[in-house]
């Protein structure tokens, strides 16, 4: 039988076939790493964004002479899920006009080792 030929796999091709695959498990890992990453960096700017949004509303909501609405910069601290967001507000009076104040707003957190914010501009008018 010196011409039949074994049948099946040598232990070299096992060996490459395994590490080929380990090199793909490896690589799918990583991107699920980086997904993972992505989206609670996502996660993070949307709350803000809504936290941002909704304290925007309730000083749009103060009576004119409230004192929130002060000329000046006002801040809360520690908001939010966790309290990891942080609130200034800077009121300008008679800007741009007599009778309208301007808020900006600047939400701010810390996200993937840096310090990230967002600001708004909203105008107030007195009615």
């Amino acid at each position: 039988m010196e011409g039949e030929r074994n049948k099946g796999f040598t232990l070299i091709e096992a060996v490459v076939a395994i590490g080929i695959l380990a090199i793909g498990i490896l690589a799918v890992a990583s991107m699920q790493l980086t997904a993972f990453k992505g989206n609670r960096s996502a996660r993070r700017q949307t709350e803000a964004v809504s936290l941002a949004a909704q304290r925007l509303e309730e000083l749009a909501a103060l009576p004119y002479e409230d004192a929130r609405l002060a000329g000046g910069s006002h801040r809360e601290s520690d908001v939010g899920p966790a309290g990891q967001y942080n609130l200034d507000w800077i009121v300008e009076n008679n800007s741009p006009l007599a009778g309208i104040k301007t808020i900006t707003l600047t939400v701010s957190w810390n996200s993937g080792g840096g310090r990230r914010r967002a600001a708004f501009t909203y105008m107030v008018a007195d009615i």
